[in-house]
């Protein structure tokens, strides 16, 4: 038996009101509820999510929904392991000598 690592993705369901919202958990996992911002996140397997967004615009208290963008953000930060070096160059130093803290 070997693991096999299934896409998902998560929707985000913006709500005319969050009293309805316990309805979504037939589409999918609801991770999170808003009270205050009115909205919902479901993730659910990536390949039902056309056909079960359709089902989620149709319902009477969801004002729209948005499939999240995740998966195609490059998490990783920089690039390539390049080393960046911060020098001072003697024209951005003040005109003015720093006084040390012997001569105060």
């Amino acid at each position: 038996m070997t693991f096999e690592l299934i896409p998902r993705r998560s929707l985000l369901v913006y709500l005319h009101n969050t009293r309805q919202a316990r309805q979504l958990r037939r589409f999918g996992v609801v991770k999170y509820i808003s009270e205050k911002a009115k909205y919902a996140v479901i993730y659910m397997n990536e390949e039902d999510i056309e056909v079960k967004k359709a089902l989620i615009e149709r319902l009477g208290f969801v004002d729209k929904v948005v499939i999240s963008n995740w998966p195609e953000v490059d998490s990783t930060v920089g690039s390539d392991n390049e080393t960046l070096e911060y020098v001072v160059d003697a024209l951005d130093l003040p005109d003015e000598e720093i006084i040390s803290e012997e001569e105060l």
